[in-house]
């Protein structure tokens, strides 16, 4: 027994005494295996300061990121550990780190053509050899000097190009959006109206040409000559206008099956536009441009998708302007025949199913409880407050089912379809929304956590009725907000001056409703490229704001507007951390992939941003100031400073 003993400890003694160089083994063993296996994290941030924006609202100093996912979060120490041979390593250095921005309505496919064929020149036309990717400018201050200076540019770009060729003219009046709404786009003939700039008128200059203008902005008219219509319906099977041959025009007909082309200009758009801005999601309908969604998959497939894409699908709304009857709209019938399936949520990482957009609905549904001023009738006589008009009195009835956009969304919803995306430019709109979903509920077709289920989603929102708010929370629709449609001549700026300021606390009352617990959504629906000329600026944002998607957050957190001053009732700014949840975390669950994106937690996509200030740190009304220093989608960095 005592023998045994010792020989038992002289055992343990050798054991003991090779435990060193036998763990230095298998260290090292280990390290081949993990290396072997690819198991290390593919980048590590260190020396940061990250805000989660997960349920608890955690921090943390470093990050590991593996196969675009979120491996681990941290202390420095404790990441730093985890890395290999080939990990990459990102210092911070200190700086804030949030969740990539999420745009929740924005349109790249528009912003880029009027940016990159008009407001950068010939950029596009030299880019891919073609001298018809040119928009050129018409300008005038006066109705004039615009129809001389849209002459004079048709006929030379005629003469340079011959015929044949598309001629696109950018049309704009004095040095506004607001003064080119009042001396511009009057110009432009409609099919009730008649004005100077004609078809007829577009022949006699450019015979041979298909040629189309646009004016003033990115909601502003269009016309088109008879060989530009001609080759519309020749190519397209309709007559593009609007905001719609803003679009198809450029990427349907004068890029037709140049997929690398189209596939590059979107890339380039993006990665200016929006991932130097910190955006790594965005949400938009598709159906403007069904075609483009060839080039993004294109990007998909060749890895090089700079950013994801939430979309809705076409559910009977803007495209009804192709059809003589509206009600007689292809897609609307095969909603109402059950045909569009509910894929909200399914596709990859870059790109998926958000629900089925109807985004201009609440045509004949549109009214308010509001009561005009006195002196609304001769401001729209005189023109000041431009073409938006008193709305209709909701206290007169609006049958409801006669009108096509209202059976639209109630066929999406009597399927089981998620209906977003849906324009709300009055308060009578939500009163036929939550009047629908009442029968609903009222029917026993749904429960009211059934309808939350769904959610549903409205675009714009300028003007909301405080005694609606508890209808929003009860069926947990989410409203997203942009903030410029408050001023301004148009949606909410121009209600304040047909119904005056007693209205105010009715302008975006974003408080009030995340408040009520209701996860509001921020969007710029906005090209936010700098130093654009004011001629190729898209929609009537204050100056202050262009090319800063801070600055368009900021307003939510202090309710001034820069252009004029205003502030839109101080009581209804938001905290700034529910404002980063309307960017990050609120916004992926509007586009149904809060699983994925929106906040930084282990599992989900790396999609991060460093920024050169503390947000949480600085006044409110300093978020302006923010610069994003690089933006990281899913650990590959598709902005990075010079200042980095």
């Amino acid at each position: 027994m005592i023998r045994s003993s010792r020989l038992l400890l002289v055992l343990f003694g050798l054991s003991v005494s090779l435990l060193p160089q036998a763990y230095a083994q298998n260290a090292a063993d280990l390290s081949r295996k993990l290396d072997a296996l690819n198991a290390y994290p593919d980048l590590i941030l260190v020396n940061a300061r990250i805000y989660t924006l997960d349920a608890r609202l955690s921090e943390a100093q470093a990050m590991a990121v593996k196969s675009h996912r979120i491996l681990a979060l941290g202390t420095n120490d404790q990441i730093r550990f985890l890395a290999g041979p080939k990990t990459e390593v990102l210092d911070a250095k200190g700086r804030t780190v949030l969740p990539g921005l999420i745009d929740s309505h924005t349109h790249p496919n528009l912003w880029s053509m009027e940016h990159w064929f008009g407001a950068e020149g010939d950029w596009a036309a030299k880019r891919y050899k073609d001298p018809q990717l040119r928009i050129v400018p018409a300008l005038g201050d006066n109705g004039t000097e615009i129809l001389r200076s849209v002459e004079r540019v048709i006929r030379e770009r005629a003469q340079e190009m011959g015929p044949g060729k598309w001629i696109l003219v950018k049309v704009f009046g004095g040095k506004t959006i607001g003064e080119s709404r009042k001396i511009a786009s009057p110009l432009f003939a409609t099919r009730r109206t008649k004005a100077p700039i004609s078809t007829e008128f577009l022949d006699t200059i450019a015979p041979n040409n298909p040629v189309m203008l646009y004016a003033t902005e990115g909601i502003g008219p269009t016309m088109s000559n008879t060989n530009a219509k001609e080759e519309m319906r020749k190519l397209l099977g309709f007559e593009a206008e609007g905001i719609f041959a803003r679009t198809v025009v450029p990427y349907e007909i004068l890029l037709r099956n140049h997929w690398d082309s189209m596939a590059d200009l979107l890339k380039h758009e993006i990665l200016e536009c929006l991932s130097s801005q910190g955006i790594t999601t965005f949400g938009d309908r598709f159906d403007r441009s069904p075609t483009v969604i060839k080039a993004y998959n294109l990007l998909y497939q060749r890895g090089e998708m700079p950013i994801r894409y939430g979309y809705y699908s076409e559910g009977g709304s803007n495209t009804t302007q192709k059809f003589d009857n509206p009600s007689l709209n292809p897609i609307l019938i095969r909603m109402l025949n059950q045909e569009i399936g509910d894929f909200r949520g399914i596709g990859n990482d870059y790109i998926w199913n958000a629900g089925v957009a109807n985004e201009a609905w609440e045509t004949g549904l549109s009214c308010t409880k509001a009561k005009p001023l006195p002196s609304a009738a001769a401001m729209e006589a005189s023109g000041e407050i431009g073409s938006e008009g008193p709305l209709p009195d909701c206290n007169n009835p609006i049958a409801y089912d006669k009108q096509p956009g209202y059976q639209s969304v109630k066929s999406g919803l009597e399927n089981g379809v998620r209906i977003a995306f849906l324009h709300a430019y009055s308060d009578g709109t939500y009163d036929a929304l939550f009047h629908m979903l009442d029968q609903a509920v009222a029917e026993g077709r749904y429960t009211v956590d059934e309808i939350r289920a769904l959610r549903i989603s409205t675009e714009h929102n300028p003007m909301i009725r405080p005694d609606q708010i508890a209808s929003f929370a009860k069926y947990g629709i989410r409203p997203s907000f942009n903030g410029y449609q408050v001023q301004g001549d148009i949606k909410g700026g121009a209600f304040l001056k047909i119904y005056g300021e007693q209205y105010m606390n009715w302008m975006i009352p974003m408080k009030s409703i995340v408040d009520a617990g209701v996860h509001a959504v921020f969007n710029t629906d906005a090209h936010l490229g700098r130093n654009v000329p004011y001629y190729f600026k898209d929609m009537d944002y204050p100056p202050q704001w262009e090319g800063n998607i801070w600055a368009f957050m900021e307003f939510f957190a202090t309710r001034v507007m820069p252009s004029n001053g205003l502030t839109y009732v101080k009581s209804e700014a938001v905290d700034k951390v529910s404002l980063l949840k309307a960017a990050t975390i609120w916004g992926a669950e509007q586009l149904m992939n809060e699983k994925n994106i929106g906040s930084l937690e282990t599992g989900k996509l790396a999609d991060f941003i460093v920024i050169d200030k503390d947000y949480f740190a600085i006044p409110a009304d300093q978020i302006h100031t923010i610069n994003v220093l690089l933006t990281s989608l899913g650990g590959k960095t598709t902005f990075k400073s010079p200042q980095f």
